[in-house]
């Protein structure tokens, strides 16, 4: 309670005029609020089925939000009626970063980035500041990174978990996109904050302690040529409660950082790194990406890590025909068991392509291309053919558009082709994995501005062969039908009206289900800040089954007003 009354106080006082009412001058008020209200009734019928709805829904929704000076928004909302009840608001995890030239203050519930593989957005409960004088970017910033959690045997579900504390620190050198940092992260878990039944009822939880040192660096060099890097070496403790490591006899910088960090016998380091060289000229550029993460990678500055990788990759692009064409493309390979210690080293390779073809306003084209493959080699023992993975993944998608552009009217043409086809390689699993997708979608846009009057329409084809074994032959499913629609503004688009149609039909197995769809929608403008509102919608599903047929009927009117 003691919160929201400082919190009302604060807003008073900000919204207090600092001059007299009389003064010709009058400055902008320090606290905003916007925000809307909406009330609804409706009605719902259902035969064929059991009811999926209330008969008379009905309720009251509002959303109210409250700007402070800083950039602070407090967002405000409820819902009440006889489908439920709800309310929302910001303050179990309210935080503010208020900046001021070239500093910024983290206050609260905050989630702060300073590099990938260091603080990565993890949210924390705590406080920072980051400087950014000149040239210089200094950051820092303590808090809580989890909350105690105590289990008991009432809650064997609950999972405990530690009180997590740590900071970090950033300093750096540089301007956005050219710019050295280099940042440390420590935390740890305080063995105390649970109880002693929490501890024996899982032995899976122990308290852990992290320290990580990372580089991340953007330059730009001779104008065209870019230089980017992110790397850090991580020493993760997973008990904090194991044999300690001596030191004695090591090099000056594992001295200097055991000051920080305690080894133990559970510590175990690790270290990731991604880098890419980009050149980028008049009308072609190329990128070159790598990327390894050890196994077990963590870093109690992230929620999560795809740890065990190294990658390759090179993504080209070229302009062509005076910005009339575009390509861009790229090929790489990834595989992880960098230890040698699985069963089985599983490798991927990605390529991919994009053109776009635009020769005049009027008529474009854009074809995407991309294959993934994956495969398995070999590890710790030898693989068996019946279960050895290797997949090829092939996807193209065609899309062209023709723009029909006269004072007031405009119409549109689109064509959309897509095709998916899962080959599997291995001869053993085929007739169970391997499926294709093909999808064809045609459509017409026309629409008066001035009027407000449009129509639309869509013809759509979808075809899936499953790798469902039906005799010799596999299974085959179809969905194709048509969509219509229209639009009309009325009263000087005081009023506006809309309707769609759909009716689509679905073969499979020998059985044909069709589906109706009709929806119909009316707004009214009130007055300037209110509106009123009117729906409707009719389904009608047939399976093919007489016993699995079923209409619906929706219908809701509605009023709103916004402030």
């Amino acid at each position: 309670m003691r919160p929201i009354v400082l919190l009302i106080g604060y807003l008073l006082l900000l919204s207090r005029p600092a001059w007299p009412q009389s003064a010709p001058d009058r400055r902008p008020a320090l606290v905003t609020v916007s925000g809307g209200l909406n009330a609804y009734a409706g009605f719902y019928a259902a035969d064929g089925i059991a009811a999926r709805n209330q008969a008379s829904p009905f309720g009251l929704s509002g959303a109210v939000t409250v700007a402070l000076p800083g950039g602070i928004s407090l967002p405000f909302s409820a819902v009440l009626g006889n489908q439920g009840s709800s309310f929302r608001q910001p303050f179990n995890q309210f935080g503010v970063s208020p900046t001021y030239k070239w500093a910024t203050v983290h206050a609260g519930y905050r989630n702060v980035s300073f590099s990938p593989f260091t603080l990565a957005g993890h949210t924390f409960l705590g406080g920072g500041v980051e400087l950014n004088p000149g040239k210089f970017r200094l950051g820092a910033v303590y808090g809580r990174f989890n909350k105690a959690i105590s289990s008991n045997l009432a809650e064997p579900d609950i999972i405990p978990a530690y009180q997590r504390t740590g900071y970090a620190v950033k300093v750096g050198y540089g301007k956005p996109g050219n710019y050295v940092d280099l940042i440390l992260l420590r935390a740890k878990d305080d063995s105390a904050s649970i109880a002693a039944e929490s501890q024996s009822l899982t032995q899976t939880v122990v308290p852990a302690e992290n320290l990580v040192v990372g580089l991340t660096t953007r330059l730009l060099i001779l104008k065209h040529l870019t230089v980017e890097l992110d790397g850090a070496v991580s020493a993760y403790t997973r008990d904090v409660r194991a044999t300690l490591v001596s030191t004695e006899g090591s090099n000056p910088v594992t001295r200097f950082f055991g000051r920080l960090f305690t080894p133990r016998l559970s510590t175990q380091l690790t270290q990731a790194t991604q880098a890419a060289v980009g050149y980028r000229g008049g009308n072609a550029g190329i990128k070159l990406q790598y990327k390894r993460i050890d196994p077990n990678f963590q870093t109690m500055g992230a929620y999560y890590f795809q740890s065990d990788i190294e990658s390759y990759a090179i993504a080209p692009n070229l302009t062509l025909l005076d910005g009339k064409l575009r390509l861009s493309g790229s090929y790489g390979i990834q595989f992880d068991n960098l230890a040698g210690n699985k069963s089985a080293r599983t490798g991927r390779k990605i390529g991919s392509l994009v053109v776009s073809y635009n020769p005049a306003t009027a008529f474009g084209v854009d074809v995407q291309l991309s294959n993934y493959g994956i495969s398995q080699q070999a590890g710790l023992r030898p693989l068996i053919d019946t279960l050895r993975l290797a997949q090829n993944n092939l996807s193209a998608t065609v899309n062209g558009r023709y723009t029909l552009q006269k004072d007031d009217v405009m119409q549109v043409f689109t064509l959309t082709t897509t095709y998916q086809k899962l080959s599997d390689l291995n001869a053993n699993t085929a007739s169970q994995t391997e499926n294709t997708n093909t999808n064809l979608n045609l459509g017409y846009f026309y629409q008066q501005t001035t009027t407000g009057w449009g129509i639309n329409g869509m013809l759509s084809y979808t075809q899936t062969q499953l790798p469902i074994a039906v005799g010799d032959t596999n299974q085959t499913v179809r969905f194709f039908g048509p969509t219509l629609g229209a639009t009309q503004a009325f009263f000087d688009k005081k009023l506006t009206t809309s309707a769609t149609a759909s009716y689509l039909v679905n073969q499979q197995a020998g059985l044909t289900g069709k589906v109706l769809t009709v929806t119909a929608n009316a707004g009214y403008q009130v007055a300037k800040r209110q509106t009123i509102s009117l729906s409707a919608n009719y389904l009608n599903a047939n399976t093919g089954i007489q016993s699995q047929t079923f209409n619906e009927l929706r219908a809701n009117l509605g009023y709103g007003i916004s402030f």
